[in-house]
């Protein structure tokens, strides 16, 4: 399966529980008891509107009646926010990360997305439907935000990285000592051998302990920009409308950045599920990735679309 396609299923799941959630959210609701509840009563009790009405078109009625509601329900923007928003916060859960710096990093990505889809619901017409593509791919960068704090978590509980960290500088220690001690030519050779095995190893962890490191940078920077979208997007407010194919544009933005924190990810798995202390291709792979990612930022399309709105609305003054 591409990754294309695993993001698309992801987010068609994601769009079908909200869906579930919309409706039964809408159907556990006083309305829609009512509804049902004077149904019910009017069929029981023979209720007639005109001659010929028979009691079962009271079921036709209530059914339509209860269909109505939830259409409108399931259409409501506020409503439909707001389930996405619980079911994100339900699904990449910050309590679930044992890491304090990426848990708070979650926690502060997802007051983000919430106030984002906010503003998105706010806008009308061709502004929102922009902007729709761009709300969709912060879900995909939210996940990946997820994933890397949750690779930091396997990463640290990793029993044989935790027993290679704390076991290897040891021995290294201790087969220094008995070469220092050591005569035989040939047991100088070998414990030589095992020395050099060890400092590979050890500049193996250290390596991937500086990569971890580097990538809670990542995790940082990648929080940053997210609220930089949030308050770019929130200067929006009193601009003109943004046209789709610039909407567009942000979206693809967007969706380099998810590409790139996916690879870092993908990476980390290498180094969490060693089972044998070979780190070094897994850190190589890491190093590969983290090092592609940390080019200088460049302008961003909104910072390009609020210095062009800026621009006009000095020209309209006359400045």
């Amino acid at each position: 399966m591409t990754r294309q396609t695993q993001q698309k299923r992801t987010a068609d799941e994601l769009r079908g529980r909200v869906l579930g959630t919309l409706l039964a959210d809408a159907f556990f609701t006083w309305p829609s008891a009512l509804v049902i509840g004077l149904t019910m009563i009017a069929f029981f009790s023979g209720l007639t509107l005109f001659a010929g009405f028979e009691p079962w078109m009271w079921l036709v009625i209530g059914a339509i009646l209860e269909a109505v509601y939830l259409l409108v329900t399931v259409t409501d923007p506020t409503a439909r926010r707001e389930a996405t928003n619980r079911l994100l916060q339900e699904r990449f859960d910050p309590n679930s990360i044992r890491n304090l710096p990426a848990r708070q990093r979650l926690q502060k990505a997802l007051e983000y997305k919430r106030s984002i889809d906010a503003f998105i619901s706010k806008q009308s017409g061709a502004m929102q439907v922009a902007l729709q593509d761009t709300a969709r791919e912060i879900e995909n960068w939210i996940e990946q935000i997820y994933l890397l704090g949750k690779s930091i978590d396997n990463f640290e509980s990793n029993a044989i990285v935790e027993r290679d960290r704390r076991e290897v500088p040891t021995q290294l220690r201790s087969l220094e000592t008995r070469l220092n001690m050591e005569t035989d030519p040939a047991v100088r050779a070998e414990l030589q051998e095992a020395i050099a095995i060890r400092q590979r190893l050890l500049n193996d962890l250290q390596k991937v302990a500086s990569l971890i490191k580097r990538t809670e940078i990542r995790m940082d920077n990648t929080v940053a920009q997210l609220s930089s979208v949030h308050t770019k997007l929130q200067q929006m407010a009193h601009t003109r409308e943004m046209d789709s194919s610039r909407a567009r544009r942000l979206a693809q933005e967007i969706h380099k950045e998810v590409e790139e924190l996916t690879d870092i990810v993908e990476a980390m798995e290498d180094v969490y599920n060693v089972t044998d202390s070979s780190y070094a291709s897994a850190a190589d792979r890491l190093s590969a990735r983290v090092e592609s990612t940390t080019a200088a930022p460049q302008e961003s399309e909104l910072d390009r679309f609020l210095q062009e709105d800026q621009t006009r609305r000095r020209a309209s003054r006359g400045e």
